[in-house]
């Protein structure tokens, strides 16, 4: 087994030097060369990235039995267990979530699993949710740029939201070339499974096939982040589309700037996926945070 935590969680718990961020959820990851081939990962077969990253964070390799003793006297709220796709990663997944029961947190297992006994498998282990991941949020894309089929990939969704309501999370990744009209009918539909949506804005990674391509602008990310939060409370009437792409809001109420909060299973906080310490924030990890964000600025 090689378990890793990102930089961010072994600050907080004091592991390795550095600022200690104000995270809830604890993040490891089960690694090893991943069997699959999106072409936006640093663990892609295709890729040549650096393996300690996961998209543009480090993560360090620690000894599992001192990150347990470690955990257990933090005040972390959720455990998220980020699981590489390598031959040999279920009996790993097995051992740690046995470690991990030990510490008494809820555990969130990111996983891209083949049929909907490996999703079953995990709560099965104890975890709280599962996190199934489509990242290309349309058929058009998905193929070519994760692999597989789109429509099963979504009725494995469908069938898991049924048996585990509420307890079945995925992520989106904007800018692989989708339009924002194609990401809301998905949110849209994630919405209707009670499957809740994390969003991520893509990050060109060095020795990834996707490199050269441009993240998104911090306007449309912004516009996207906006109609994830109106969908998801059940206001995705104030989304204004033309065609394609969304052109506005029929209005912005007062909650809105918690749009811009990093969204995905409860208490998620990861920070710096998608943006560089310093440059504006895409997903913004803190409540305290927020007030420095002018939200009429950042949406034009």
């Amino acid at each position: 087994m090689i378990l890793r935590a990102s930089v961010g969680t072994l600050c907080k718990l004091g592991m390795h030097a550095g600022s200690k961020l104000e995270l809830s959820t604890a993040y490891l990851m089960l690694d090893g060369r991943c069997q699959f081939n999106c072409l936006y990962c640093t663990h892609a077969l295709s890729s040549q990235s650096d393996q300690r990253f996961l998209s543009r964070v480090t993560w360090k390799e620690i000894d599992p039995d001192r990150l347990i003793e470690s955990l257990k006297n933090s005040d972390f709220k959720r455990i998220c267990v980020q699981t590489v796709s390598y031959k040999g990663y279920r009996k790993d997944l097995c051992d740690l979530m046995v470690l991990l029961s030990k510490i008494n947190k809820p555990i969130s297992v990111s996983v891209r699993p083949t049929d909907f006994e490996e999703v079953k498998g995990c709560f099965d282990l104890g975890a709280d949710r599962v996190g199934i991941a489509i990242d290309v949020p349309t058929e058009r894309l998905f193929t070519r740029i994760r692999g597989g089929n789109f429509r099963k990939f979504i009725e494995l969704i469908e069938n898991s939201s049924r048996v585990f309501e509420g307890r079945i999370s995925t992520h989106i990744i904007v800018g692989l070339g989708e339009t924002d009209f194609e990401i809301v009918s998905t949110m849209k539909k994630m919405y209707d499974l009670n499957v809740q949506v994390g969003l991520f804005a893509f990050t060109p990674i060095r020795g990834t096939a996707l490199y050269g391509i441009q993240k998104p602008s911090l306007q449309r990310y912004r516009k996207i982040q906006l109609a994830r939060y109106f969908i998801f409370s059940g206001r995705s009437d104030l989304i204004v589309l033309d065609g394609d792409w969304i052109v506005g809001f029929k209005e912005i109420p007062h909650d809105a700037l918690k749009a811009f909060l990093t969204s995905g299973c409860p208490d998620c906080s990861r920070p710096y996926y998608s943006e560089q310490p310093g440059q504006p924030l895409y997903n913004i990890h803190s409540a305290e945070l927020l007030s420095n964000v002018d939200l009429m600025r950042e949406v034009k």
